[in-house]
């Protein structure tokens, strides 16, 4: 969890935000914050949504992608490689239409939209993220 720890860290740091106020806005405590910036525990699925939806729109996609980057055992890094942009099919096949997406998205969080659900056919936890980044994006209540 080492990409995303140091991006929640500048995260914080960018918004002037301390670690109780982050822990007040997520309902965790400030303990728990520090937990997740050193590294000893990793942030749950339900916190990752809920931070998703307080962080300003600008730095969303690069949480995401380091949190989602982060999920990948080392060992298996060689499988699958996240990035955001050149997600089109190979040269000289017919693209396929992205989905339709709320307006208010940046195109760069589109792009990490997109990425995301190609992950969630490999894997039920990156589905089990999509889906809420889903519900919250369109204020769906679970």
């Amino acid at each position: 969890m080492y990409e995303f720890r140091t991006l929640l860290a500048a995260i914080i740091e960018e918004n002037l935000w301390t670690q109780q106020y982050l822990a007040e806005q997520l309902n965790a405590d400030q303990g728990t914050i520090s937990r997740w910036l050193s590294g000893r525990v990793p942030m749950s699925r339900n916190h990752i949504g809920k931070l998703i939806s307080i962080i300003p729109e600008n730095q969303k996609g690069n949480l995401l992608k380091a949190f989602l980057q982060d999920q990948i055992p080392p060992e298996c890094g060689h499988l699958i490689t996240l990035k955001t942009t050149g997600l089109g099919p190979p040269e000289g096949t017919e693209k396929k239409p992205l989905p339709e997406f709320l307006k208010n998205l940046t195109p760069d969080l589109r792009r990490n939209l997109v990425f995301v659900s190609e992950l969630a056919m490999r894997s039920p936890n990156v589905r089990k993220i999509a889906d809420l980044i889903y519900k919250i994006g369109n204020n769906i209540k679970s």
